[in-house]
């Protein structure tokens, strides 16, 4: 490391950091968060993004996974089943070519309740606050909406645009996984 730089951990059990910059201290961060809360925050944050490139599939991968800690009605089969059947319906229905925009309202705030919703649920089974982890996965939704959205209007210039909702399937898909498994 550079000699004007130095980064001294000052003990294991709060782990906070002071980062030195000539010899003066510049910054100093505490790096307290519990595993459980990073895992929820990443968590939180790659359902959001599924839920906002597919709306249903944050919450039917966070239910499927059968959680012990996620409310009772939740951990019902018959709930599991219809979660699991709506997000496949969707995949099948967004590459209908009257299937409208998420961008519109209704699809914009269908996507942030649901990216909410998978990383409250999510948060529940971390024992973290869920409030806080649905605000990120509320957001998250917004922006893999937009991002989304736009990346596939500019990919289907080029490919058809089956093709691109299916690759865009399997990302949402991995994002999802990826994220109710932290």
């Amino acid at each position: 490391m550079h000699e004007s730089l130095r980064v001294e951990p000052l003990g294991p059990r709060l782990q906070p950091t002071i980062i030195r910059v000539m010899g003066k201290p510049a910054i100093f961060t505490r790096r307290n968060a519990s595993p459980t809360w990073r895992d929820a925050l990443v968590g939180s944050v790659l359902l959001g993004a599924a839920s906002g490139a597919r709306s249903q599939l944050g919450v039917a991968t966070v239910v499927a996974r059968s959680d012990p800690s996620l409310p009772g009605i939740f951990r019902q089969p018959w709930t599991k089943r219809l979660l699991v059947a709506a997000a496949a319906g969707e995949l099948v229905v967004d590459k209908l070519p009257t299937t409208p925009s998420r961008l519109e309202p209704a699809g914009i705030v269908g996507r942030l309740a649901l990216g909410a919703s998978a990383a409250g649920l999510f948060a529940r089974t971390r024992r973290a606050p869920w409030l806080p982890a649905a605000a990120i996965g509320a957001a998250s939704a917004i922006v893999a909406a937009k991002i989304g959205h736009d990346v596939r209007a500019r990919l289907a210039q080029h490919a058809p645009d089956a093709a691109v909702a299916v690759v865009e399937d399997a990302l949402a898909f991995g994002l999802a996984m990826a994220g109710a498994s932290r």
